[in-house]
């Protein structure tokens, strides 16, 4: 069996609250603003309460199967065929996901403190970064997370706090925005954007404490759901709707507006580096996720050997949507969207599959006795 380094429980918190939370840096504030409007920051907390009940299916899933990986748990119950189907759509999920983020923060980066650089060469670095940090292992990545855990929070802290004095509240007003019905819809639609929660499936079998799973996964899940909330409702409060659906950078946009005294402006590099650090964890997780589905599939007995691989072909990928737009778009309205199919709907497929045939052989087995 696959298996590449062990993982304890704060660790594991860390690296889920990391994937999920650093598309608050990119333009995921922007298409929340686009659909939910001035309920903009009530829209994730639908999304995130789905994703929660979809990681219950999935935790149910896995507790039924213990030491196995949700790519081996999809073989074992609905066959290799069916097994391989469902793990391309995780494979597909991530891998999209990691590559559209990746030229998210290149861009935002190129943009804030590189604007003469090529595009190509920003997103290089990342990747040879991607690179060096998913070969480093499970281990490294998510002890990166827990170290860098309390500057990322720190940093959405101070930067909604120094925000406020920019903010006014009467621009959440309409409170329901679009109207109640559509904020759901759309939270609902778009449940997708917790899907990284899939990530402790992936890596269930190297989870010290795994049968703490189902706490794993809901706690980071609402660690999330607070950080992300707090900072859409600072967001649209400084931007005010229409505006806010139109800044391509959200984050670093807030950031130029922070203003305290004569001496403490212009703190927008600071918090770009800051960024940066976190958009670096964010891809080799991604990409040790992606690599990690891919060398389960074929049964490798080690995923390093097809990392390079991967990594260029993402670095090639991402240079498809011809710009930012495009790519936000395809991120939020192909993969957060269609996603969740794959993410929470085949674990729900599989988890019944399960069921039936487990009260199968249970009936079987009972009938054998009663002969």
């Amino acid at each position: 069996m696959l298996e590449e380094g062990r993982v304890g429980t704060t660790e594991a918190i860390a690296a889920t609250v990391y994937f999920l939370s650093s598309k608050l840096f990119v333009s995921f504030p922007q298409q929340m603003a686009t659909v939910g409007l001035t309920a903009a920051w009530i829209v994730p907390i639908v999304s995130f309460g789905t994703g929660a009940v979809g990681f219950l299916i999935i935790a149910a899933l896995l507790q039924r199967y213990p030491r196995k990986s949700i790519v081996e748990i999809g073989e074992e119950v609905a066959g290799p065929a069916v097994g391989i189907a469902a793990s391309l759509g995780y494979l597909a999920f991530f891998f999209a996901a990691t590559v559209l983020v990746m030229r998210d923060f290149s861009e935002t980066v190129g943009t804030a403190l590189l604007p003469r650089t090529p595009l190509s060469v920003v997103m290089l670095i990342f990747v040879l970064v991607t690179l060096a940090a998913a070969s480093l292992g499970i281990e490294a990545l998510t002890r990166a997370a827990l170290l860098a855990a309390p500057l990322i929070v720190a940093t959405l802290v101070f930067l909604n706090l120094l925000s406020l004095p920019q903010a006014n509240f009467d621009a959440l007003f309409p409170v329901l925005g679009p109207g109640p019905g559509k904020i759901v819809c759309h939270g609902v639609l778009h449940s997708a954007v917790t899907g990284e929660v899939m990530f402790l499936g992936v890596i269930a079998p190297q989870l010290r404490d795994g049968h703490k799973l189902r706490m794993m996964g809901v706690l980071s899940i609402a660690i999330t759901a607070f950080f992300t909330s707090v900072s859409l409702l600072v967001f649209v409060s400084v931007f005010p709707y229409p505006f806010c659906a139109h800044i391509p950078y959200p984050g670093y946009e807030t950031s130029t507006l922070i203003y305290v005294g004569r001496f403490f402006q212009r703190v927008e590099v600071a918090f770009v580096f800051l960024w940066v650090i976190s958009g670096c964890i964010e891809l080799g997780l991604g990409a040790y996720t992606s690599t990690m589905i891919l060398a389960r599939m074929l049964k490798l007995p080690v995923y390093r050997p097809i990392l390079p691989a991967v990594a260029l072909l993402g670095y090639t990928l991402a240079f498809v949507p011809p710009d930012v737009p495009t790519a936000t778009r395809l991120d939020f309205e192909i993969v957060r969207t269609f996603g969740g199919i794959a993410v929470f709907v085949v674990p729900a497929v599989l988890l019944l599959v399960a069921q039936v045939k487990q009260s199968r052989s249970g009936r079987k087995r009972g009938r054998a006795r009663g002969t």
